[in-house]
Parts: structure tokens; C-alpha cells; sequence
């Protein structure tokens, strides 16, 4: 097995496949800020791509394992996305399963990652209705699809990724939620409703000067829609603590995105899907606080690391189950916990 950290290594790795002829007339940049892959922005004549590889240990403080075969979730994930909505997912280009690399198109010069533009306070509400409307019609199209349901029926690097580091580990530091947080788990493990992508959120959607981009499909499982749109508005609450000078803007954007997504689903009824959404918006919350990946920009803020909490287990608490109450709840309490 060869590893593509060491540049040399990938640019032999590359001629070996065929992808250039001389290694010299590569460039080789690594990307940073990642935990889970290796990867990497080659540019051969002229021609960028992204060439990724998995880690089985993630980059991170604690123990954290994961099957390195996930890339060919991922490989294969981003091909049903680029098939469906080619102007808002990469091409793909090949998968090496003996050595866990996938090698795509790399995102235009000149994009910015949607995580960027919204922790520097620019809310494009164009990019939230692409970003809305391309998970809606991916798990529409997906629903119901026995033959995408057999490619990702094993849900592995789902739990590893997702259920172990933020609702199992979670529920260690918070005893008291234990059934709550099992009933969740059991939603997102036990459903078989559409494709799920499993990291939707600003930082894998890249901003580009006509549209966007989706990256990074390697926790994808055929699940519960539910777990997408939790995990994306999650971030514009968590943004919405962060930045208590323009809470309401954060919001403001949530709500637009609910209720778009909201509107555009067909895979499931919606009073079915919407308890299952903010229960699992409540623990995906937390998890960001007291799971094993605590959103960064909080980490030195004690004072709205709490507040994130208090929100989360008066959602838990409260049991509440309709998005109409719980926007109403975060706007009242946000407003008021931080005057």
C-alpha cells in the first residue's frame, strides 16, 4: 500500500496510472484543515484535480478509526450527484480500491468555501437556494431506488463517522439524554428512505462565480433525509451564537432554508419527517459542544458553548417536535441570553 502524503510518492503514484508522464511537470499542493483524508490539488499540463486517500486514524486528538474503504462510498456518491446535477458536483475520475484514492475535478480557481463567506458575515441567500435545492432533489430522485439502496445499505463509516463521535460519545458527558439520544440513533441507522449525503455543511460547499460545488460524499448511507438538513442548519445556528451582534441574520437564513427544503420534499411526508429533523437538530447541537468534533470557533468561548447546551436540552427537554416552535424558541432565547 502506497500513502500520497510524501509528494514523490504521488507523483509516481500518478505516472504509474498513466495520469502524466513526467513527475517533474506536476505540481503537488497539499490541502489543509481536514481530519478523516489525505488530499491533495495536483495540476498536470494545465489540468487540476483533487486526489484523495483515507485515513483509517483520523487527524485528531482522540482514538478515532474509520474503514479507509469509505472512499469508494465517496467515489461513488459523487458520481450519482454529478449525474443528477452536473454544474454542482465535480466530475470523477477513478478509484484505486487497493490503496483508498479517488481522484476527481478540482473545483474552479477562484472559488471560496461557503463556510468562509458566512464567519466573515456575507449571507448570499442564492447560494443557500442552490445549496436547498440540490439536497432536495438528490434525496427526491434517490428515494425509493433499490439499486442505490443496495450500493450504500451499509451504514460502517456512517456510524463511525457520525453516530459514534456525535451521539454516542456525547451521551457520555450527558447521561440524562441516553433514550433521547438512542431513539435518534436508531432513526438514522434503522431508516432506508433515500441517499443520504452525511456532511452537508458550508464547509464542503464551495462558492463559484456561477453556482456551486458539493464536495466530499464519504459518509454517505441510504438513510433518513432528515440527518442532511439537521447537520446543514445546525451550522447557521452555531453562527448565529458565534456572532451575537447579527443573530437574527443567521436565523433569518435558517428559516429561509427549512422552509425551501421544506416545500420541495416529495421522498417522505412531512409531518413524518419533521419531529425526526429537530430531534436530531437538538443532538447535533450538543454534539457540537460535548461530542468528540466540537465546532472550532466555539472552543475558546465558554460563555456560548453554554448557551449552545441550554438551547439543545430545552429542545430535548421541552420535546418539542414541530420546526415552527423551535425557531421561535432560538430566536427568543438567542435574543435574550445575549443582550
Amino acid at each position: 500500500m502506497i500513502y500520497i502524503s510524501n509528494e514523490d510518492v504521488l507523483a509516481g503514484y500518478l505516472k504509474e496510472r498513466g495520469l502524466l508522464k513526467d513527475p517533474s511537470s506536476c505540481t503537488i499542493h497539499y490541502c489543509q484543515g481536514g481530519v478523516s483524508c489525505t488530499v491533495a490539488y495536483v495540476e498536470i499540463d494545465g489540468r487540476p484535480m483533487i486526489i484523495k486517500q483515507a485515513l483509517e486514524q483520523l487527524k485528531t486528538k482522540d482514538t478515532w478509526l474509520c474503514d479507509p474503504n469509505r472512499m469508494y462510498i465517496e467515489y461513488e456518491s459523487n458520481k450519482i450527484y454529478h449525474d443528477l446535477l452536473p454544474e454542482n458536483a465535480p466530475e470523477t475520475y477513478f478509484y484505486d480500491k487497493e490503496n483508498y484514492i479517488y481522484g476527481r475535478e478540482a473545483v474552479p480557481d477562484g472559488c471560496q468555501m461557503w463556510k468562509d463567506d458566512l464567519m466573515k458575515g456575507l449571507i448570499d441567500y442564492k447560494v443557500a437556494e442552490k445549496a436547498v435545492d440540490t439536497l432536495a432533489a438528490v434525496h427526491n430522485h434517490c428515494a425509493d431506488r433499490e439499486d442505490i439502496a443496495r450500493m450504500f445499505e451499509n451504514k460502517d463509516v456512517f456510524h463511525a463517522l457520525r453516530i459514534s463521535p456525535y451521539i454516542d460519545f456525547t451521551v457520555t458527558k450527558h447521561p440524562e439524554i441516553t433514550e433521547f439520544a438512542q431513539r435518534v440513533s436508531d432513526e438514522m441507522m434503522d431508516s432506508k428512505i433515500t441517499l443520504i449525503h452525511g456532511d452537508y455543511s458550508p464547509k464542503n460547499i464551495m462558492v463559484t462565480e456561477d453556482g456551486m460545488k458539493v464536495l466530499d460524499y464519504e459518509v454517505t448511507n441510504y438513510g433518513h433525509p432528515a440527518f442532511d438538513l439537521a447537520f446543514l442548519s445546525n451550522h447557521f445556528i452555531l453562527k448565529a451564537v458565534k456572532f451575537q451582534d447579527r443573530p437574527g441574520e443567521y436565523l433569518d437564513l435558517l428559516d429561509y432554508t427549512v422552509k425551501r427544503y421544506f416545500k420541495s420534499l416529495t421522498c417522505m411526508d412531512l409531518k413524518e419527517f419533521e419531529p425526526v429533523y429537530i430531534r436530531t437538530l437538538a443532538l447535533l447541537m450538543l454534539a457540537r459542544i460535548d461530542g468528540k468534533s466540537p465546532v472550532e470557533y466555539l472552543t475558546e468561548e465558554k460563555g456560548k458553548q453554554e448557551l449552545v447546551r441550554r438551547l439543545s436540552l430545552t429542545m430535548i427537554k421541552d420535546q418539542m417536535d414541530t420546526y415552527s416552535d423551535t425557531i421561535k424558541m432560538l430566536r427568543n432565547e438567542i435574543r435574550r441570553l445575549t443582550k
